[in-house]
Formats: structure tokens, C-alpha cells, sequence
């Protein structure tokens, strides 16, 4: 299956395909194979050229957050029959106000942004808990924070807007 990834604006093609029992996943023209077991709706057991990742996965249509580690990467991925490039969404449009959702259900640890604050695209939002991991919200683009909507320590449901950024 081919699909069309946007990440920060770029477009990036994939295509997965079924081999055996693994996947082989094919980014930019890099191949990979990949053993993948998913324990749960939101996690994906992944062991890729002999190193094993765990990563957690929240999905609100085409948009996707995916964490491993301390870091979320935001995406949206299209089927590549489908793709139109120049249907931006307002997730990767450069001008025009973004809405930050929650990735997951959890808690805000950390807000460490104040609204009428100048962000530049990867600076540091805040970061959320969930399931024991704390995961860092990075700014898609660069702009100021007009509307902070949640408190360090509330909790908060997937896809719950914690604050918009023009």
C-alpha cells in the first residue's frame, strides 16, 4: 500500500507491504523490514534492522502522533491514490492559527509556554503524561501562543484542544 506522509510541511512517501510475516516499509526510497506486534490499540512493539522500539500511537482522522521515547512526532498520512498536495490542512499550513490537540488521554505535567509567547517551529509546548511516559508537545510551525486552555496537572482526553498558536 502506498501512502503519502506529511511531516512539518514535507511530503514524504511510504509504502508498507506484507512479507511473511514481517512488513517491509520502504521511506524516501530506504527500505526496512519490520517485525510489528501491537499489545494494544495505542502501542506498537517494533523491532527494526535488531532494535526494538515501543511506541505509542493517537489518531484523529487523517492526523497522527506517534511517541517513543521523549519525543512526539506529528503527521498526517494520506493514501497516495487520494493525496492532493495542494490541500493543505491547517496542521501544516504555515499561515493561520493551529490548533494543539492532545495526542493521548493523560496529564499535563509541564506547560512550558504563557500565552502571547514567540515560539519557533520545534520549540517546546508541554510536556504530557501517559502511560508512565512523559511526552514533549513540540510547535508545528512558528508563531505566538494566543490560547492556553489547560493547567499543569489536569488531565486531559485525546484530541481536547490544550492551546492554539498563530
Amino acid at each position: 500500500m502506498k501512502y503519502v506522509a506529511v511531516v512539518q510541511g514535507k511530503q514524504r512517501s511510504i509504502e508498507i507491504d506484507r512479507v511473511g510475516e514481517l512488513y517491509r516499509v520502504t521511506i524516501d526510497g530506504k527500505t526496512f523490514l519490520v517485525d510489528a506486534f501491537r499489545p494494544t490499540r495505542q502501542n506498537v512493539l517494533m523491532l527494526i534492522d535488531g532494535e526494538s522500539y515501543e511506541v505509542g500511537i493517537a489518531r484523529k482522522q487523517n492526523h497522527f502522533s506517534v511517541h517513543f521515547y521523549n519525543d512526539t512526532i506529528e503527521l498526517e498520512l494520506f493514501d497516495a491514490r487520494k493525496f492532493q498536495p495542494s490541500g493543505t490542512t491547517p496542521a501544516t499550513s504555515s499561515s493561520g492559527p493551529v490548533k494543539i490537540y492532545a495526542p493521548m488521554p493523560g496529564k499535563v505535567v509541564k506547560v512550558t509556554v504563557q500565552e502571547q509567547t514567540t515560539v519557533k517551529e520545534g520549540d517546546a509546548l508541554m510536556v504530557i503524561e501517559a502511560m508512565k511516559m512523559q511526552n514533549e508537545l513540540k510547535a508545528p510551525k512558528s508563531g505566538t501562543v494566543s490560547k492556553i486552555s489547560v493547567k499543569n496537572g489536569e488531565a486531559v482526553s485525546i484530541s481536547q484542544i490544550l492551546m492554539v498558536l498563530e
